[in-house]
């Protein structure tokens, strides 16, 4: 059936209209050009505005449905007040996600001694806003010290804080209860509703490390997802896989760059180091407020041999760097691939907030990546100064690295910020912070145009899934995938209303009205 749109609002082209037939666009132009076509059907969309869907290009669908079963802890103004709120609590294991120290008048961090105060019978674990820190009550250290033997790398948690911080999270959230195919499931489709609500209607996202389970187990979920069509949105796995016998299995079952229908298999994806918030991202200097330099995930030698391994099979990698010191090993690394090989791949470093100019011309020079979080601002604006002081004004270097010719796309990370696209182009285009408005625009020079902020959030991130001829535009011949929306505009961002989601033209959302 050939569907006439008339009457569009379509930023940044003179076309008004469009048919879509058999899940594509097969004509763009002006109403008048449109209406002389042979078609069934003709909606009119009232001078709304349509924009291709958001692809948001690094986030956790699975994290989402996971976080929306746990408490928020992202509105509580105090400790002394999220204690209070969190005694109500019927859950158990009670676990929470989503607080910044920033956001507490008593600036600091959570610790287990707070967490005590709730409950002492219940197993209590939080997580820092990033994901990359967790704080638990003494009854969770109990619990998991009977489950499974104690975490061996010191650095990464202290038992006097109940702080746990990278590796020794999974430790942890054993806690946490048994992960089944349906909770799965159940979680990935809670994450699909929110995303197509918000007009995102394709990701990359690491799912695999969200659960203390085989990969199989995560992908062969999502994949009977896909098969019964229940899946919706399109999903680039960036498949995290931290140890080499994993790596191997996965290619050794022919999962590389594999398609089923909307869920295919993306880069190997490896967290490197941790978040600038934790104050565990890998630096060449120590914090100015704390005397560490991050952590280093991998001894250098194991992330080249799974880079390396992953390269040989045909498989790209996006790797998780925030620290300086983290993003040069990475890029040694990626230097030191097969020259022949690397020039097929699309490699890629997600995040690269403190990526200064020097960095920023070798990404280019070695043809790699940026898969960027200007919404992550919303958040670290207060700490930038306590914790990097003079550094800090060569990072979150965004704009630049677009203008420099690297590959850069716009994304959340979400569940770790809001996956709204409207709230993060606000951020990218103004270099504000939502939560702290008391704060100015961090280098207000790095923000990005809205036309060009709008093609990383869309076309972009289509050349790491390799559908950069059919995705993320709307133009003759490319998948028919588009959002409907209201209050668009420069200066209405945050308030811009989704109204209808389509994949290959099919309404996969639609506002109630």
């Amino acid at each position: 059936m050939k569907k006439a749109y008339i009457n569009a609002n379509i930023p940044y082209s003179k076309a008004n209209a469009f048919i879509v037939e058999n899940g594509r666009f097969t004509a763009v132009g002006t109403k008048q050009t449109i209406l002389k076509k042979d078609i069934d059907t003709v909606i009119d969309l009232n001078d709304y505005t349509v924009l291709p869907g958001f692809h948001d290009s690094h986030l956790h669908v699975l994290g989402i449905g996971k976080s929306m079963n746990m408490e928020d802890l992202s509105k509580d103004t105090s400790i002394e007040g999220l204690i209070t709120r969190l005694k109500t609590s019927d859950k158990n294991p009670l676990i929470g996600r989503g607080f910044h120290e920033s956001q507490f008048k008593e600036n600091r961090s959570v610790t287990k001694h707070d967490l005590n105060k709730i409950s002492t019978e219940k197993a209590i674990v939080l997580y820092r806003v990033c994901g990359h820190m967790v704080v638990a009550n003494d009854k969770a250290i109990e619990q998991a010290k009977t489950q499974k033997p104690f975490p061996l790398d010191k650095t990464a948690y202290n038992l006097e804080t109940g702080i746990f911080k990278e590796d020794a999270i999974a430790w942890i959230m054993q806690v946490s209860g048994k992960v089944t195919k349906s909770r799965i499931q159940e979680e990935v489709l809670k994450a699909q509703k929110a995303l197509l609500s918000q007009g995102v209607t394709a990701v990359g996202s690491d799912d695999f490390a969200m659960y203390d389970v085989p990969f199989e187990v995560i992908l062969e979920a999502i994949q009977e997802l896909d098969d019964t069509h229940q899946l919706k949105l399109r999903i680039l796995e960036q498949a995290n896989l931290p140890n080499i016998e994993d790596l191997k299995r996965f290619i050794d079952k022919k999962y590389v760059k594999r398609t089923f229908n909307r869920y295919r298999m993306g880069p190997l994806k490896l967290l490197a180091d941790g978040s600038l918030g934790a104050r565990s991202a890998y630096m060449r200097e120590p914090y100015t407020d704390q005397a560490t330099r991050g952590i280093r995930v991998f001894p250098k030698e194991t992330l080249s041999a799974l880079i390396t391994l992953a390269d040989q099979a045909g498989m790209d990698s996006a790797i998780h760097a925030i620290g300086d010191a983290m993003i040069d090993e990475l890029l040694d690394v990626f230097e030191n691939l097969d020259p022949q090989t690397r020039t097929d791949r699309r490699h890629s470093i997600i995040h690269a907030q403190l990526a200064d100019k020097a960095q920023i011309a070798r990404m280019l020079q070695l043809d790699i990546g940026a898969q960027t979080q200007p919404i992550f601002l919303n958040a670290d604006i207060p700490i930038l100064e306590s914790a990097l002081g003079e550094r800090r004004t060569e990072t979150y270097l965004f704009y630049t690295m677009k203008k420099s010719g690297v590959k850069t796309t716009i994304s959340t990370d979400a569940p770790v910020e809001n996956s709204n696209p409207f709230e993060n182009l606000y951020v990218a285009t103004t270099r504000k912070s939502i939560k702290h408005k008391t704060y100015q625009p961090f280098l207000p020079e790095e923000a990005f145009p809205l036309n060009e902020a709008i093609e990383a959030y869309t076309y972009t991130p289509a050349y790491y899934s390799y559908q950069e001829h059919e995705l993320g535009k709307i133009k003759k011949g490319y998948l028919a995938d588009f959002i409907v929306v209201k209050k668009f505009g420069a200066k209405r961002l945050r308030h811009t209303e989704v109204l209808n989601t389509y994949i290959e033209g099919e309404c996969v959302y639609q506002k109630n009205t």
